[in-house]
């Protein structure tokens, strides 16, 4: 019941109602701008003590996804598109996601598997009873690592899909590290101009916020999520892909207390008998 409630109050994308008369984007903007004069500049200099923030955030904007694939292909970035593209269909954490093969998606005969099992590390060293978690390739990996194999010359099934740039030599065979994928998406970030942080875990949790918008927030998914990651509770996966804090901007943004021309009630179709005793 309490896993329902929290699916309830999500809502994907998130969306406004409001008045036909009344712009609230533009409403918000004209408020927080101030007239010159109104107050003088600082002079002393304001400190606080804020805690540092460390958690990577999903990408959420779909357009951001394209644009991220489509600069990695421009710069013939292959191996770091695959790895993109792989990373958020998996939703593998980034000790596994390294470790995958072509073995682990290409059969013998080179063709696409469906479906390929896989130990996760973490599973293998916390769960008393171990059990195999079953990924299954969509066509957006199979594009990927298609590109990847038509544009790299000598590439084997036995190779890590995600090699180090640093081998020498044709002969070695080591997966990219945690600390160079870590690298990797910073300089994405960067390149690209996206506004979110970035870090070995946006590629899980991208997957895991664009499954609760591809089920049109169904709590089943939820409960799904919350097995697949091992979290303890519905609520622990909702903040790990970013569901908690986002809702919570939109409360404290949508309730204006005291302002006549733009609050909750005003600019929904909520009416204030239907929620106040007569």
């Amino acid at each position: 019941m309490v896993v329902f409630v929290i699916s309830q109050i999500i809502q994907f994308p998130l969306k406004y109602k409001a008045d036909d008369n009344i712009d609230v984007s533009n409403v918000q903007k004209s408020c927080r701008k101030l007239k010159a004069g109104l107050i003088a500049p600082a002079t002393d200099a304001v400190q606080s003590e804020l805690a540092k923030e460390h958690a990577a955030e999903p990408i959420k904007s779909m357009d951001d996804i394209i644009r991220v694939s489509q600069f990695l292909i421009e710069q013939k970035r292959f191996r770091d598109n695959m790895l993109f593209i792989v990373g958020i269909n998996f939703g593998l954490r980034i000790s596994d996601l390294r470790s995958l093969r072509f073995s682990h998606l290409i059969n013998d005969d080179c063709t696409f598997r469906d479906r390929f099992p896989i130990l996760e590390k973490k599973t293998r060293n916390t769960r008393k009873h171990q059990r195999n978690r079953y990924v299954t390739i969509n066509t957006a990996v199979v594009e990927a690592v298609t590109l990847y194999l038509e544009n790299t010359e000598g590439v084997r099934l036995s190779d890590y899909m995600f090699r180090s740039k640093s081998n020498n030599g044709v002969n070695e065979n080591r997966p990219i590290s945690k600390q160079a994928v870590d690298s990797i998406l910073k300089g994405i970030a960067k390149d690209c101009g996206l506004g979110n942080r970035m870090a070995t875990h946006t590629l899980r949790k991208t997957f895991a916020y664009h499954q609760m918008v591809m089920s049109g927030n169904d709590p089943r998914k939820l409960l799904l999520l919350q097995k697949m990651f091992g979290h303890s509770s519905a609520a622990q996966t909702l903040d790990y892909i970013g569901i908690t804090s986002e809702e919570i901007d939109e409360a404290y943004r949508n309730l204006n207390l005291g302002s006549t021309a733009h609050n909750y009630l005003v600019d929904s179709d909520i009416k204030e008998s239907e929620i106040l005793p007569a």
